[in-house]
């Protein structure tokens, strides 16, 4: 690695996702640079930087100077109640980073931006490739098409190479998401699990398997394209609930509120992974055993 091309910036980088590709990398001997709309723990390598300020971006990025960046600053809960701030930070957030990256554009080896595989919406395949059409069905899935286009516009500008990664979890994942959720029970061995419908099949990918895939696609010479970030094994919240049940030996009462019943709820959400295979060599994917012994070990 040229030690003059080893500075990498991570948007969004207190965030779940942030937190391992910035140890991942470290790892591997680059220099992490973070920005972040809230910081719980002060660095010298991290901005607190809104980025829906476009001139503390620009500032921002003029004094970093990174080699590589990784847009994950999002807001990522689906069912998030503000659907202009969706808006705001999802499309109009990215658009400033895009042009902040404009006047520095000859040292910037790759940019990677994380959509989403809710882009998709329902669709009548059961493994969802890069050639169907989107139809999202939610603000959040809307906002990441939105933004898929407008970064469009900067492929002949930018090194940019957009993702759309699907279910992955791992300790320290927001307890609104489903996974957290169902653990955060097992653990304080509560009586009651409050779930919305449980006939639901994803993607629960592990932490390590989608940061591997990050890094080997950053040090890849693909650009202007999207890419699913998948594995294409699917499991049913049932399926889930009752490997916690087996390894704690917890067994709760099972509530189905239909408060957390989502509408045009997506029934199966399963990547196809061939175009990812033709540009990096894929990790091993955990077991679902594997993924729920992390939130126990």
């Amino acid at each position: 690695m040229d030690s003059l091309s080893n500075k990498v910036l991570i948007t969004g980088s207190n965030g779940f996702t942030g937190e391992y590709l910035k140890k991942h990398l470290e790892t591997n001997g680059y220099i992490v640079f973070g920005l972040s709309n809230t910081i719980s723990n002060p660095s010298n390598n991290i901005i607190q930087c809104d980025i829906n300020n476009s001139d503390a971006l620009k500032e921002a990025l003029l004094e970093i100077q990174p080699n590589y960046v990784f847009h994950l600053a999002a807001i990522s809960f689906v069912q998030h109640q503000d659907a202009t701030e969706i808006y705001n930070v999802n499309v109009i957030g990215t658009q400033n980073l895009l042009e902040s990256c404009l006047p520095i554009k000859n040292q910037i080896k790759k940019i990677i931006l994380a959509s989403s595989a809710t882009v998709y919406g329902n669709q009548t395949a059961t493994v969802l490739d890069e050639s169907l059409v989107p139809c999202p069905i939610n603000h959040y899935g809307i906002s990441k098409l939105a933004m898929e286009l407008m970064a469009k516009t900067y492929f002949n500008a930018l090194p940019i190479l957009i993702t759309r990664p699907f279910n992955y979890t791992a300790p320290g994942h927001g307890e609104q998401f489903v996974v957290p959720k169902i653990a955060k029970t097992f653990i304080n061995k509560e009586p009651i699990l409050e779930l919305g419908n449980i006939e639901v099949y994803r993607e629960y990918n592990s932490i390590a398997y989608v940061v591997d895939i990050y890094f080997q696609l950053m040090k890849s010479s693909v650009r202007s394209e999207i890419v699913n970030i998948a594995s294409g094994k699917t499991h049913s919240l049932k399926e889930i609930i009752a490997t916690f049940s087996n390894k704690t030996g917890h067994n709760p009462s099972l509530q189905i509120n239909p408060k957390f019943v989502r509408k045009d709820e997506i029934v199966t959400l399963s990547g196809s992974t061939k175009k990812l295979a033709l540009m990096i060599s894929l990790p091993p994917i955990a077991t679902i055993d594997e993924v729920v012994g992390q939130f126990l070990n």
